[in-house]
């Protein structure tokens, strides 16, 4: 059984705001949700002084109503030195618990590479280390899932001969030492005239019974600009079909906070209700120009929307 999909915005976004004189002062982005025993842990990006970091905010689980988070008053992954893989950002984290140790997944900027992904790892899901053999993969937005003894990383590469991204995956047994799937993109960009033809980005993945979904970013117009987020459903994790009433969610109204762009849109169901935090842009010009008046006037931040629902797409099995 299927079923259509509406998201309510909560009244009192953006929930993780921009704060002046913080490590968040310019911009917040990037959310990625992880539980660790009784509490929630949000990770996401922040910015300031040029630099992106990244940071984490807890929630016990008895006091989880998605909006109200207690944010922890310094970066957990700083930006590294001079000849490091992140040396000018660290952004984009993607989380998953394995035999009790968080790994964070994360996209590094340097002057010499665009983008890699980079691993840190915990054992509080706070005092985290980075791998001293980074980056582990070339591409960048990570997402990671473990099923059976295996890491699955998924990130996106740039389309070869072409604009925009496309969706690789690649496996690992301890983590660390990554084989790329050998059979091409996982999710690739849609046809001529499709909502997302040119660029398909920051993949989020959740699982109910048997079932995965992906709930991804897209654009036919830009490379790194998406008004919409859309649907994509799999049950190995390699093999993906893209949800025929795509898009499922959009962009705000022209003059609202997120009226420019969407990215990162992580979705986790706590009782009754899928809760999906995102990355949304406006401000500016955002809504006519890609990024607009960047920084002056546009920025990222953090937002929430709430479905209802007993399940999300098709009854699990």
């Amino acid at each position: 059984m299927s079923r259509s999909l509406v998201w309510k915005r909560h009244p009192e976004n953006p929930v993780f705001p921009a704060e002046p004189g913080t490590w968040r002062a310019a911009q917040t982005a990037n959310p990625d949700l992880l539980r660790l025993g009784d509490t929630w842990y949000m990770y996401f990006r922040g910015q300031a002084d040029g630099h992106d970091r990244i940071g984490v905010a807890t929630i016990s689980a008895d006091r989880f109503d998605g909006i109200n988070w207690d944010i922890r008053p310094e970066p957990i992954i700083d930006v590294g030195g001079p000849g490091t893989p992140d040396e000018v950002h660290a952004l984009d984290p993607a989380t998953v618990l394995v035999d009790g140790r968080v790994y964070l997944y994360y996209s590094a900027v340097s002057p010499t590479c665009s983008r890699s992904v980079c691993l840190a790892t915990s054992d509080d899901g706070v005092r985290f280390e980075k791998h001293a053999g980074n980056p582990v993969m070339i591409g960048g937005g990570p997402e990671v899932v473990y099923r059976d003894g295996v890491f699955h990383l998924f990130y996106w590469k740039e389309r070869a001969g072409t604009q925009g991204f496309e969706l690789w995956t690649a496996h690992s047994d301890d983590g660390v030492q990554f084989e790329e799937w050998t059979g091409g993109a996982i999710l690739s960009a849609g046809p001529e005239g499709a909502w997302d033809s040119r660029t398909v980005e920051t993949p989020r993945i959740f699982r109910e019974g048997d079932i995965y979904y992906m709930v991804y970013c897209g654009s036919d117009r830009f490379n790194d600009y998406p008004w919409d987020a859309g649907l994509a459903i799999s049950r190995d994790l390699i093999t993906w079909e893209k949800y025929g009433g795509n898009p499922i969610f959009s962009r705000g109204n022209e003059g609202v906070w997120d009226e420019g762009a969407i990215w990162f849109t992580t979705v986790e169901k706590v009782g009754d209700t899928y809760f999906m935090w995102y990355e949304g842009y406006g401000g500016g010009t955002a809504r006519t120009e890609e990024y607009g008046t960047y920084l002056t006037q546009g920025r990222s931040q953090i937002g929430l929307a709430t479905l209802q629902a007993d399940c999300f797409y098709m009854e699990p099995t």
